[in-house]
């Protein structure tokens, strides 16, 4: 057998190979392109700086939906303390409205830094829900 004839198949070899491996590499970054777009982190961390005893108010679009609840949590409330603005209905309405913005308190305690993470989740359910939007909270002296 001459080398001349072994040539062409070591060509189509290194082709198909080489076919393979493309196939390989884009199966890979449409993995991590997905892994990506499916983030459960609430997106980019803004970042909030807030003096000790300083509350800063955070409003959230409401959803529309009375089937979820709105969270806002800290993971050390040593630091940061999160809750809820409740305003009173006028006295005359006896339905609920809704439609506004939901608005969020994050009073600075001590000196130190603190996730904030709000999160959307069923009712009734436990968990910690789908974050929608995270803060990293630095809270400083005055």
């Amino acid at each position: 057998m001459a080398i001349s004839s072994l040539i062409p198949s070591a060509y189509n070899y290194v082709l198909q190979v080489r076919a393979k491996l493309s196939w390989l590499v884009f199966l890979t970054v449409s993995l991590l392109a997905c892994n990506q777009t499916g983030q459960t982190d609430g997106g980019a961390k803004r970042k909030l700086r807030i003096s000790v005893g300083e509350i800063k108010e955070v409003s959230l679009p409401n959803q529309g939906d009375s089937s979820f609840e709105l969270i806002g949590s800290s993971d050390n409330q040593e630091v940061v303390e999160v809750s809820r603005q409740q305003l009173a209905p006028a006295v005359d309405t006896l339905k609920r409205d809704n439609t506004g913005p939901t608005v969020f308190q994050i009073k600075g305690i001590t000196v130190g830094t603190a996730n904030v993470v709000f999160s959307t989740k069923p009712l009734n359910q436990t968990g910690s829900g789908k974050p929608i939007r995270t803060y990293v909270v630095q809270v400083s002296t005055k």
